[in-house]
C-alpha cells in the first residue's frame, strides 16, 4: 500500500514517519514545504506523480488568534485546502485521511462527544474545520476524518512554537508564577499514540468519521499538575478561570473526544508519561 502522507514534518506527521515500520506500507513522506495545500496545481502533480493508495492530510492552519484575525486565511488553508488534497487523491483513485478537531463541537456537553453528536463550532478555527470535513467528503467518497485533541508530540508544533507539555516545562524553569485554566476540559493526546492507532485503520480501508483521542479528559491545570509531578518539579502553579486568565477568543469548554467506531486510546496520563520518557525529560 502506498500511502502519502502531507505534513510530514508536523507533530503528527513526524510520529507517523518514526512509527509506521510496517513492510505492507510504503510510505511516501512530503512536509508543509513540498506540499503547499492551496496549490490546487502543485497539489495534483504530487498526487500525479505519487499515485497513492491513501492520501493523509495533517496540514492545518490551526493558530487561534491568528484565525479570528484572518478568516479568509483559515478557510483557504483549511477548507480550500483540504478541498484540493481530496480532490487530487479522488482523481486517481487515492483514499483520503483527513485530521480534524474536537473544536467543531460547541462544549455544551458533559459527558465525551462521540462521531455523529452534531457539530457547532465557537470560533473560526472550528468553523472552518467543519467546513474542512464537509468539503472532503463531497470531493471523495473513500474518505476517513479523525478528529484528534490537545495535541502534542516530539516534534512541537511550528504555528505554536512548542506543545504545551514544552511550554509548562520552560516556565517552571523561569521560576515565576505558572497561571493555567482550569475550567477548560479537553483530553491532551500524544500524537505518538494516535499514529500507532491510525495504523490499522488505514490498511483497513476504514471510511467515515473517527474519534483519536487519549481516554477520559482533563481540566489544562490538571494536566500542567501531572506533568510536574512526572517530572519531580514544584513550580508556583496557580488554577485560574477562563475569564481570570482573559483569553481573548471563545473555546469549548470541554471538548473531550469519545469514541463508537475505533479502539479507545490509554488514558491521557499514560501518553504523557511515554511522551517525556522520549522527550529525555522523566527516567525511561
Amino acid at each position: 500500500m502506498r500511502v502519502l502522507l502531507l505534513g510530514a514534518n508536523g507533530q503528527l506527521g513526524s510520529d507517523i514517519v518514526r512509527l509506521w515500520h510496517d513492510p505492507a506500507i510504503t510510505l511516501i513522506a512530503a512536509t508543509r514545504q513540498d506540499a503547499d495545500v492551496t496549490d490546487e496545481a502543485l497539489i495534483r502533480d504530487l498526487v500525479e506523480r505519487a499515485r497513492p493508495d491513501v492520501t493523509i492530510n495533517t496540514t492545518a492552519f490551526h493558530n487561534l488568534p491568528q484565525c479570528e484575525e484572518n478568516p479568509e486565511l483559515a478557510f483557504r488553508v483549511n477548507a480550500a485546502g483540504g478541498w484540493n488534497v481530496a480532490s487530487a487523491a479522488a482523481s486517481v483513485g487515492s483514499a483520503l485521511v483527513q485530521i480534524s478537531t474536537d473544536y467543531v463541537f460547541d462544549g455544551e456537553e458533559r459527558t465525551p462527544y462521540l462521531e455523529y453528536d452534531a457539530r457547532r463550532a465557537v470560533n473560526i478555527y472550528g468553523a472552518a474545520k467543519i467546513a474542512t470535513e464537509d468539503a472532503v467528503r463531497i470531493a471523495n467518497s473513500k474518505t476517513l476524518v479523525a478528529r484528534v485533541s490537545g495535541l502534542y508530540g516530539l516534534a512541537g508544533s511550528a504555528g505554536k512554537g512548542g506543545n504545551f507539555v514544552e511550554t509548562m516545562l520552560r516556565l517552571a524553569r523561569e521560576g515565576n508564577p505558572i497561571r493555567v485554566v482550569a475550567d477548560q476540559v479537553t483530553a491532551p493526546t500524544s500524537t505518538a499514540e494516535i499514529a500507532e492507532a491510525l495504523l490499522p485503520l488505514v490498511k483497513d480501508g476504514v471510511t467515515g468519521t473517527v474519534h483519536l483521542a487519549a481516554a477520559e479528559g482533563c481540566s489544562w491545570h490538571t494536566f500542567a499538575a501531572a506533568i510536574f509531578e512526572i517530572c519531580g518539579l514544584k513550580p508556583d502553579l496557580q488554577a485560574v478561570s477562563t475569564a481570570e486568565f482573559g483569553a481573548p477568543l471563545a473555546r469549548p469548554m470541554y471538548s473531550v473526544l469519545g469514541t463508537s467506531r475505533a479502539p479507545a486510546l490509554r488514558h491521557w496520563r499514560a501518553g504523557l508519561e511515554r511522551y517525556l520518557r522520549e522527550k529525555g525529560h522523566a527516567p525511561a
